[in-house]
């Protein structure tokens, strides 16, 4: 089997994850991934998700400048468990009364960010919907989402500011 690194690089069909390995390599968090042995969830924006970040501006290039806040983002998409689909719904629906047709449950990530996950018919985490589920690995479970989720204590736009040798998008060049 795999590790979640050789996963994320093996895939070529409908999911690639070239953009969140560079990141993850580039902050040292790829050797933390390993020394996880099958306790890690990862969810995990393809390279779609990034392309819409470059679309608005911030492109891999400028993302790998600034390390500390690339840790802080990445490591909000990692929980230090694993965490299946099954186990999520499990989670869900200790001490909820069955009408219930969602739950939000909250599992504490890497950067020590409470990441909110809704199971209702489909699964989401904060804003971002789950596409796909349960892909296994060595050393833990990697969840696909369509789109980056942004830790309550960084944004989109103060990453943006803060990317060294930034260069203003403008969509008229």
């Amino acid at each position: 089997m795999k590790d979640i690194n050789d996963l994320l690089l093996s895939r070529t069909t409908h999911f690639t994850f070239i953009s969140l390995h560079t990141m993850l390599k580039a902050c040292g968090l790829n050797v933390d991934l390993e020394n996880y042995a099958g306790r890690m969830t990862l969810f995990a924006p393809p390279d779609a998700a990034f392309d819409r970040l470059r679309d608005k501006g911030l492109d891999l290039f400028d993302m790998t400048k600034d390390i500390d806040n690339l840790r802080r983002l990445l490591t909000f998409h990692m929980v230090p468990l694993r965490l299946t689909q099954a186990d999520l719904r499990a989670l869900s629906q200790q001490g909820q009364a069955p009408e219930d047709a969602s739950t939000v449950l909250e599992v504490e990530t890497v950067s020590g960010h409470a990441l909110h996950v809704t199971l209702a018919d489909h699964l989401m985490v904060e804003n971002a919907n789950v596409l796909h589920t349960d892909l296994i690995a060595d050393n833990g479970i990697v969840h696909v989402i369509d789109s980056v989720l942004w830790p309550p204590d960084l944004t989109e736009e103060s990453f943006h500011a803060s990317a060294p040798f930034h260069r203003p998008h403008d969509a008229s060049i």
